[in-house]
């Protein structure tokens, strides 16, 4: 991913929170990094009643015409339709006519271990159902930091000009404009991205989410998947944790450490 070796100063390029896990997010000009990563991402979830699982896009697709917001503090989702509601009875009354099915939005921090679901083939929707356990506090299925570079998507892009490697399809925390760097971030590898210092904890495996269609013209393509699994062994990007918190402001400067 970075290269320690090159000449260019790497820079965040993008930062992007999440707060409803599975929903569009925000892209914001700084943030703030606890010990959990990015401060209010993936802090709620949207609860299937009648199953007690948390749902993820990898089974519902649905949520990405949603979008979820923090606007002074306070949670905005704004439905498909474009009606924009906060946090309550009302917002989860109008979850549950779009989706078909009662649903509650609900806080991770309260919440405890989740459950999510996805389908068993990427390809179908209708096979088969695998379940996982979260790691509790946010509603993360592995990783609460997950970082990507320019390079990345650019060799992507290069490789298969025909796909769509929009950003928002590999929804990552930090993006690092890192020139024509290196896809290499070994485990263990220390970075420091503006006040915070992150570790990398292993590269970023890809799932179904990259293949879904999203608002803003992303139509469906399995081949982005196919291509990822084919040629980089399933990965784009790295997951991480924060080692020392702190604020990341866009444009600060990323230095690796060791």
């Amino acid at each position: 991913m970075l290269d320690v070796a090159s000449p260019r100063t790497a820079k965040v390029s993008s930062l992007w929170c999440y707060p409803v896990k599975s929903m569009q997010g925000q892209k914001v000009g700084e943030t703030d990094f606890d010990l959990s990563g990015v401060v209010g991402d993936r802090a709620y979830g949207v609860l299937r009643c009648e199953s007690g699982t948390i749902l993820s896009a990898k089974r519902e697709g649905r949520l990405l015409e949603a979008t979820a917001e923090l606007r002074s503090g306070e949670l905005v989702v704004t439905l498909p339709s474009g009606e924009e509601l906060p946090e309550g009875v009302r917002l989860d009354e109008e979850l549950s006519t779009w989706l078909g099915y009662p649903v509650a939005l609900v806080l991770a921090a309260t919440f405890g271990a989740a459950m999510f679901e996805s389908q068993e083939d990427f390809e179908r929707d209708d096979s088969g159902v695998v379940s996982w356990e979260g790691t509790g506090g946010r509603f993360v299925d592995e990783s609460a930091l997950h970082l990507l570079t320019n390079s990345e998507l650019e060799r992507l892009s290069i490789e298969r000009p025909d796909l769509r490697w929009d950003v928002r399809r590999f929804r990552p925390n930090i993006v690092v404009d890192d020139g024509e760097g290196s896809l290499d971030t070994p485990p263990q590898r220390r970075i420091q991205i503006g006040e915070v210092e992150v570790e990398i904890v292993n590269p970023c495996s890809r799932c179904v989410m990259t293949t879904r269609p999203q608002p803003g013209g992303l139509d469906r393509q399995l081949d982005v998947l196919r291509h990822v699994s084919r040629h980089h062994d399933g990965n784009v990007g790295s997951r991480a944790r924060v080692a020392s918190p702190g604020v990341v402001r866009e444009g600060d400067e990323v230095r690796i450490l060791n």
